[in-house]
């Protein structure tokens, strides 16, 4: 017969038993603090190493055009932790997706906002957490990851032709080294005729980018050449032709904080761009589809 006695046990005795672990407010306001300090300081080390290394800051316009809602800082250190990334979300997301960590994995750092607060000077800031990630290639869904479903190639210049801000003529008088060129008192991109996808895409972003920022603005030509990367990226065309060679003459004596704003601008006018085709692209598939259903 089984014994039940252990189960009449006083509250007390219970109490005595059980051990609680103290929280400490403290503790845990000064390891926050260091992890951020942690992040931060990362950040700036994967700033300064791809502001003088070429192949470091391509890592960072793979990223930045693959996970175009990341922040600049948050690319970096993505970048500068894991490259190869395509699909991230802390241990707990991954959970409740039935998704497990495999053994040994190392997560890595990211930062989010936190909470709202009211500065001294009467403006609104907010906090920053560290956010610990792992990418789907370092989980039990690694085999199922799937790539991203992109327009074709057509349709995705076509709809760049469609929201370009300024006018578009192809042309056969361009000097044999150019390809594409915009013309600020004309307000014009003129194009070479007879180009591959790859080619008309890769220019044609690159213009349209010096169209948006102004051809006076400091840099433009690089900005417009980094913007088509990142956009090459983001819809699959060619990039091998590119070369970040010599970046570090574009960002010399700037601080890694002014370095990052730089980029902001060109996450800011990429994003613009693919946010602008990816409408037209979606307005012209309701189109077709009304067609096609007034059609039957």
């Amino acid at each position: 017969m089984n014994n039940f006695d252990d189960l009449f046990v006083s509250k007390k005795e219970k109490e005595e038993k059980q051990t609680y672990r103290h929280y400490d407010k403290d503790e845990w306001v000064a390891r926050k603090r260091q992890e951020r300090s942690d992040a931060f300081a990362l950040l700036d080390e994967a700033t300064k190493a791809m502001m003088t290394d070429p192949e470091k800051f391509r890592d960072y316009m793979n990223v930045q055009g693959y996970f175009d809602r990341y922040s600049v800082s948050n690319a970096i250190l993505i970048a500068h932790q894991k490259p190869d990334a395509t699909h991230i979300a802390d241990f707990a997301t991954w959970k409740e997706n039935d998704v497990s960590v495999n053994k040994g994995e190392k997560a890595f750092t990211i930062l989010e906002p936190g909470n709202e607060f009211t500065r001294e000077d009467g403006s609104t800031g907010f906090s920053v957490n560290v956010k610990k990630v792992f990418d789907i290639s370092q989980t039990s869904e690694a085999e199922n990851a799937t790539p991203r479903k992109l327009p074709e190639d057509r349709k995705i210049i076509e709809a760049l032709i469609a929201v370009s801000p300024c006018d578009i003529r192809v042309t056969d008088e361009l000097p044999d080294e150019v390809d594409a060129h915009y013309v600020k008192d004309e307000d014009i991109i003129y194009i070479r005729q007879g180009m591959d996808g790859d080619r008309i895409f890769l220019n044609l972003t690159q213009e349209i980018a010096v169209a948006k920022v102004g051809r006076d603005t400091p840099h433009s030509a690089f900005i417009g050449y980094c913007v088509s990367y990142q956009l090459c990226e983001r819809y699959g065309f060619n990039t091998e032709n590119y070369s970040f060679d010599g970046v570090e003459k574009y960002f010399e004596n700037k601080e890694p904080k002014a370095f990052r704003s730089e980029l902001d601008l060109i996450r800011e006018v990429a994003n613009d761009i693919s946010q602008d085709v990816n409408r037209q692209i979606e307005v012209k598939e309701k189109s077709n589809r009304s067609r096609d259903d007034e059609a039957r």
